[in-house]
């Protein structure tokens, strides 16, 4: 590898409606709004030839946010695509979930369910091998896209490796 790669900086997610998306992530999360670019004025080749978009696109807004350490949530909202599109499973080629670390998932999943969200089953904890001591719990975004919530003090691969994921 001949650059240093830091770490991921983002996470771009495409929402049906920014504003309904950012409370969202400030409620369930305390994200905090580090800008908005508002609308871009651009043409039917960038949205294809740079951003792999569909050509009679565009792009609305675009929101970055914080939520705690770590990586940063990118949400855009687009025109000229069906809003109502739900995205893929988890368990489909191209299905993503995004988790969030939190310091006890189980007082989070607790708050989470006060505030109206329904979870999956859970939370859950992992009891052997590399993920022991590993407790989650999957949810839905209004708009679909999976969340997970985890928790952990040290995981069983800690024991095997000097190498360690997210935190050292």
């Amino acid at each position: 590898m001949a650059e240093h790669v830091y770490g991921m900086h983002h996470i771009g997610i495409t929402v049906p409606n920014i504003a309904e998306s950012v409370a969202f992530f400030k409620a369930v999360f305390g994200a905090i709004e580090v800008f908005h670019t508002g609308a871009f004025d651009v043409d039917d080749s960038f949205m294809k030839q740079k951003l792999g978009a569909a050509a009679h696109t565009r792009i609305r807004d675009l929101v970055f946010l914080r939520c705690g350490n770590g990586t940063s949530v990118e949400l855009f909202e687009y025109s000229g695509e069906d809003s109502a599109a739900r995205p893929k499973r988890v368990s489909e080629v191209g299905g993503v979930h995004i988790c969030f670390e939190v310091e006890d998932v189980f007082a989070s999943a607790k708050r989470l369910k006060e505030q109206g969200i329904e979870l999956l089953e859970g939370p859950n904890t992992v009891e052997e091998g590399p993920l022991a001591g590993f407790s989650w719990v999957y949810f839905e975004s209004p708009w679909g896209q999976m969340i997970e919530i985890a928790s952990f003090d040290k995981l069983g691969y800690e024991k095997d490796t000097k190498q360690r994921l997210w935190r050292a």
